[in-house]
């Protein structure tokens, strides 16, 4: 037999059985159980397709944990296995699943002790589901298995049928070589993703050690906390939690356009706006383009702000400029006051000194599709 564990037969274990098999303290489940998987080193488990419907477990070592009473069996596959999948339904897919199992007739009703590899297959389904994995075993593949496949139809494309379910175990306090979605055995624990080392907290993997301060290189591919930076291909990012976000970065903002009487409907108009922050100063530009059904409403304009100025005492300013096209240009500033949540706009509407008014329904121009408003000012935010 090349599937041995040691501790299981009732008599005639050998030495062979026993260095073969993984003995030691591994990774601890709870206080008397083992986190189960599969001893790396090489690739050990892999699955090949051999055949339409072959394939070839190659050789490795795992840890089975039964129940509670049962205890963690060390086994080994010590020369490949060859593995032959029923064939495929008339109608659906299905799931199976390729694990190593444990038969120990001191605590099943399987009248035998013995360590195997099976293929366990699933339910053919319009969207199949795999099968649960039966007591005393450790899923190592899942394989679909396409509808009518057969030794005699081409059977099963192996490259892509078969999908990676080995997980890995280690003796305590070592690192796991591995990236899946399962969690950790106990806080502390650690793995090596290929990329990084991350430690177990208790609910998340968190990459290790988590650096605070300083610049990262921008080969990391994620961040540590939120609020770390590295070096971009374009300049600074900022780790948002869940993204790199480059610094200075623009974000699109939907404002509120009004008016001191009746607040305008932009209609088939335009309004687009976008800003960008760099701690508490925001740039903040816009364009405001009339379509034919575009209401100016009543009274002075007035476009909302992405985040409230600073009370400070100052009223910030910046350029703004009204087109009519085909007609005349008006040049202005757009005003933003202590505290405000909105940008106002006045432009100059005469040659005089007091030739300025607020840009509103009527002035400089009553609202038409042939006009345009447009502003950019930098201002402190709350």
């Amino acid at each position: 037999m090349t599937v041995r564990a040691a501790w299981l037969p009732p008599a005639g274990q050998t030495r062979a059985d026993t260095r073969a098999a993984p003995i030691g303290t591994m990774t601890p489940a709870g206080p008397t159980t083992t986190a189960p998987g599969v001893i790396p080193g090489g690739d050990p488990l892999t699955l090949t397709g051999t055949a339409a419907m072959q394939a070839q477990l190659g050789i490795g070592r795992a840890v089975v944990q039964g129940s509670t009473l049962q205890g963690a069996y060390p086994v080994a596959v010590t020369a490949p296995e060859l593995l032959t999948v029923a064939p495929g339904h008339v109608q659906y897919d299905r799931l199976d699943l390729v694990v190593l199992r444990v038969y120990d007739q001191l605590f099943d009703a399987s009248g035998q002790s013995l360590a195997t590899v099976e293929v366990v297959p699933g339910t053919p389904a319009s969207v199949p589901v795999a099968p649960a994995a039966p007591a005393c075993s450790l899923p190592l593949w899942q394989v679909r298995v396409p509808v009518g496949a057969s030794a005699g139809t081409g059977g099963i494309t192996w490259a892509t049928a078969a999908t990676d379910l080995r997980t890995y175990t280690v003796a305590a306090g070592g690192i796991r070589p591995d990236a899946g979605t399962g969690p950790g055995a106990y806080v502390g624990q650690y793995r090596d993703t290929g990329s990084r080392i991350e430690r177990w907290s208790g609910s998340a993997w968190v990459p290790w050690p988590a650096a605070l301060g300083g610049i990262a290189p921008g080969s990391l591919s994620a961040g540590s906390y939120g609020g770390q930076w590295r070096d971009g291909a374009a300049g600074l990012d900022r780790w948002s939690g869940s993204a790199w976000v480059p610094l200075g970065s623009w974000t699109t903002y939907a404002p509120t356009w009004t008016a001191t009487t009746t607040n305008p409907a932009i209609g088939n108009g335009t309004l687009v706006t976008r800003y960008t922050r760099i701690g508490k100063t925001i740039t903040y530009m816009g364009q405001l383009r009339a379509g034919s059904t575009t209401n100016g409403g009543t009274g002075i304009w007035n476009i909302t702000l992405p985040v409230q100025a600073a009370n400070n005492g100052v009223t910030v300013q910046g350029p703004c400029s009204y087109t009519q096209f085909g007609n005349n240009n008006w040049i202005g500033n757009a005003a933003i006051p202590p505290g405000g949540t909105t940008v106002g706009f006045t432009v100059k509407t005469a040659t005089s000194a007091g030739g300025f008014d607020n840009v509103s329904n009527v002035v400089p121009v009553g609202t038409n599709a042939q006009i345009q408003l447009t502003w950019s000012i930098t201002y402190e935010c709350i």
